[in-house]
């Protein structure tokens, strides 16, 4: 749902500056694909395909263009600037920090700049130990702005280890996002704030505000809640066989989240549960077996299933050597299921491995080769049913392939340490065969590495990392299609 370009490709101190107060006009900006190429003086200039210089200056870092035509470069002092294509300073030099991401043409500008605060007498932190006393605390001042319009959306002074501000904008349509916890309309290019205080986005243009006791659904497209009097829940009460039965510590988490993961409606009494909350829970499970019964007296884990009419449960195997779950499913009408066929849905823990599907439903153990055994998986994302999978064999360190689930087949075979996806239509990986080696480019459907260089790491806008024999970190990009290097 986010349309993401995040500028943070070479490793030097990302610095911004005041913005000039007059508007930019939308339409005289233009997409390029110039590169950052690193010269013999350590300076960065800008370059076609064909090495031809596109601006006649020199910077000290510089990064790629966004699609509206703006990045940021450093000097030498350190100081980071924003320019357009014609090499004109949008925004000045300065110490402060810059992002840029862009949504719906328009570019999002966020600057960060930390400092020292003084803070009244009562708030001095005393050591009476050490007998020292701290007289200021660390703040940072936060803005958020277009940068096409100069419009500000966020302007906030907070204290460093408190609240947390990201340029992360949430699509809910065409016309509306959701930021730092405000909902904004987009119309004639400029941003109207709806509501500020968004506690979680949904799908379906839906999403929930704070709360601390009853909680409200509200559609974008709708004034009045869809649903309101919502209270958070562990239990869920249902008849099972025409007989009573509780699903009781559902959901639990070590910390409690700000919107808890079962909805009771304190009218209806249905359960609505997480992640989407689109659908109640049956009041009713007809035709149980005992073996099923069992199960759901151990059940602690129940999630609705996105686009579809199932729920999944789930029961903490104790069995297994590896943290894991059994499953099971029940519809909106209280059948129970073995098996559901679904799309784009995964249970994730807190790393972003996939819990659900469990390995065994991605790479079943007959799958796999003698004494080769499956470790954790990650979702390759919007491959279809692609997952970077890990394997062991004679208990020996990890190994990562990539695995299709649809064709019960090995992408890319499980003999690497680390396996990165830089582009997953074209299939280029950037990949480390053992801990401490280097990566190299890679293109599976040729089974080529591409190029011959290896570097410490590689990015998917090709921005890659050299050490030098002198133990200097370099940065410049690389074509990942091709290898080619843009530095001197």
């Amino acid at each position: 749902m986010k349309n993401l370009i995040l500028l943070s490709c070479l490793n030097l101190l990302f610095l911004t500056a005041c913005g000039q107060k007059n508007t930019i006009n939308i339409q005289t900006q233009k997409t390029v694909n110039w590169i950052p190429y690193l010269t013999k003086n350590g300076d960065y200039i800008y370059v076609d395909s064909n090495l031809k210089q596109q601006i006649n200056t020199a910077y000290a870092g510089a990064y790629k263009f966004t699609l509206t035509g703006f990045t940021i470069v450093n000097n030498k002092d350190r100081k980071s600037a924003v320019i357009d294509t014609k090499g004109n300073i949008i925004v000045d030099y300065t110490e402060e920090s810059i992002e840029l991401e862009v949504f719906n043409q328009l570019t999002l500008m966020m600057k960060e700049l930390e400092y020292e605060k003084k803070m009244p007498l009562w708030k001095w932190d005393w050591n009476i130990m050490g007998g020292d006393i701290k007289k200021t605390k660390t703040y940072k001042k936060i803005e958020i702005s277009v940068l096409e319009t100069q419009q500000v959306l966020l302007s906030k002074d907070v204290p460093y280890d408190e609240d947390n501000f990201y340029l992360n904008p949430n699509k809910m349509d065409e016309n509306h996002l959701e930021m730092n916890d405000i909902l904004y309309e987009i119309k004639d290019n400029k941003f109207k704030k709806i509501r500020s205080d968004i506690e979680l986005s949904l799908d379906q243009k839906r999403y929930i505000p704070t709360s601390e006791n009853q909680f409200e659904i509200y559609s974008i497209d709708a004034k009045k809640p869809l649903f309101s009097g919502l209270t958070g829940t562990d239990r869920i009460e249902i008849s099972v066989n025409n007989k009573p039965f509780v699903l009781d510590s559902i959901n639990q988490d070590r910390y409690a989240p700000p919107i808890p993961q079962l909805f009771q409606d304190l009218k209806t009494t249905a359960i609505f549960p997480y992640p989407q909350y689109d659908k109640a829970f049956p009041k009713e499970i007809k035709n149980a077996t005992a073996e099923q019964i069992n199960f759901m007296k151990d059940v602690s884990l129940v999630y609705s299933i996105n686009n579809s009419p199932y729920f999944v449960l789930g029961r903490f195997n104790y069995d297994h050597s590896v943290w894991a779950y059994d499953w099971l499913y029940v519809d909106t009408a209280g059948n129970l299921l073995k098996n559901v066929s679904v799309k784009d849905f995964f249970i994730q823990d807190r790393v972003g491995y996939v819990v659900w599907p469990d390995k065994y439903m991605i790479l079943s153990e007959n799958e796999l080769k003698k004494d080769q055994k499956i470790g954790k998986t990650s979702y390759v994302y919007q491959s279809g049913n692609q997952y970077i999978t890990q394997t062991t064999k004679d208990d020996k360190k990890l190994k990562e392939g990539i695995w299709n689930a649809d064709s019960k087949s090995w992408i890319l075979s499980p003999e690497n340490y680390t396996v990165e996806i830089l582009d997953s239509e074209r299939q280029i990986y950037a990949l480390q065969k053992e801990k401490e080696g280097k990566f190299i480019l890679y293109n599976n459907k040729t089974k080529q590495q591409i190029g011959t260089k290896s570097y410490d790491s590689i990015d998917g806008s090709g921005c890659v990392r050299y050490t030098s024999e002198n133990k200097k970190q370099i940065y410049y990009y690389i074509d990942i299609l091709t290898g080619k290097e843009y530095k001197e």
